[in-house]
């Protein structure tokens, strides 16, 4: 292995950090066509949990855990020669001197850069539910989606060997996948993750990759975990309500509290209660109070009726006769005091009578 030279190095870094792709050492960052970026944009940020072990086989939707989304897919690419990147680098340097920028010597021009394409028969091999809808697509050229499809650089997994080093192959003759082209050939090759550029620092005829099988990420970006988990606009996930006090303008399944008439609401802030309280009739409620038994002549119902009036009790379907007070005389059935029903001895419901009341409050909710 000869060694990248500082001149590609350099150029490599200095171009992705001004957003720009190294695709030739003749080529200034000005001249440079093709964007590369530091992912920052949540809509170019992985949103979902990556693995860190996934298996090599092809058009395999993997994820990190058992349940998890599906968020890795190993793609056998196409590689595809960048017009305009042809060059002799053994002869010529950025600078038109006599330097040289390469690590071989006697090179021959050649092209230098190759962009990853998707197999013409992706969509009928892959099950990534997001193929044929303009990004994964058969024949789509990576670095044509602007970040929304990117490869999976190694930093996301430590395991030896690192399944997310991109492995580039050359040409059987036939058009299949030939021989292996090493990470440590000295072609010295460098791939931009972000697009999907390959870069050669040496050119030679007899190794020219033609193929490549690397990870792409198929999950959600961050921008779509965010909007369908309550966090920011979008369109969000059909399957979750959210009921707010008023309207966030970013949830899109959101339902705002709203009183109606004979309702008043109060909020107690946060970590407190809202409260919704009936302000213009009551609530209704029927009660089952228990069996009448030898001794029992006490029931309580669950809430204070607005009036003593306004309750009805039954004892086996029979509407029983209120009294004011417990030594009313025998006809009257019972009183009520508070939520407390007070039977007369003379007219204890009988062992395993049914007691039901039916009665109307006014309460919060």
């Amino acid at each position: 292995m000869a060694g990248k030279t500082n001149t590609s190095a350099t150029f490599f870094a200095q171009k992705k950090l001004l957003g720009k792709a190294h695709t030739s050492n003749l080529k200034t960052d000005g001249e440079e066509l093709i964007g590369s970026n530091i992912q920052a944009a949540t809509s170019l940020i992985f949103g979902e949990e990556i693995p860190v072990n996934p298996s090599l086989d092809l058009y395999t939707i993997q994820s990190a855990s058992n349940g998890a989304p599906g968020t890795v897919e190993y793609i056998p690419f196409i590689l595809t020669a960048l017009t305009g990147t042809t060059y002799d680098a053994n002869n010529t340097n950025p600078d038109g001197g006599s330097g040289q920028d390469a690590g071989e010597s006697s090179q021959t021009a050649g092209p230098h850069t190759y962009k990853f394409v998707f197999p013409p028969d992706y969509q009928s091999n892959s099950s990534n539910p997001n193929k044929g809808a303009g990004l994964f697509d058969n024949n789509k050229i990576v670095h044509e989606t602007l970040g929304k499809v990117q490869l999976i650089p190694p930093f996301f997994s430590q395991n030896a060997p690192n399944p997310y080093i991109v492995k580039i192959y050359k040409d059987d003759g036939t058009g299949g996948v030939g021989d292996e082209i090493p990470l440590l050939d000295n072609i010295d090759w460098n791939v931009d993750f972000y697009n999907g550029i390959l870069f050669l620092q040496d050119y030679n005829a007899s190794k020219i990759p033609a193929h490549a099988k690397a990870f792409a990420y198929v999950g959600k970006m961050a921008d779509e975990v965010i909007s369908s988990g309550g966090g920011s606009g979008g369109s969000g996930d059909n399957s979750v309500k959210y009921l707010v006090l008023q309207a966030t303008g970013s949830l899109s399944n959101e339902r705002v509290i709203s009183p109606g008439a004979g309702l008043s609401a109060s909020d107690g802030g946060p970590g407190n209660n809202y409260s919704l309280v009936n302000t213009n009739g009551n609530y209704v409620f029927n009660e089952f109070l228990g069996a009448g038994s030898d001794s029992n002549t006490l029931f309580s119902l669950n809430h204070t009726p607005t009036a003593p009036k306004n309750v009805s009790v039954y004892v086996n379907g029979l509407l029983q006769m209120p009294s004011t007070s417990i030594t009313s005389a025998p006809y009257q059935d019972y009183s009520l005091t508070g939520s407390n029903i007070f039977f007369t001895t003379s007219s204890k419901p009988e062992l395993g009578s049914i007691i039901m009341a039916n009665y109307t409050t006014n309460e919060s909710l």
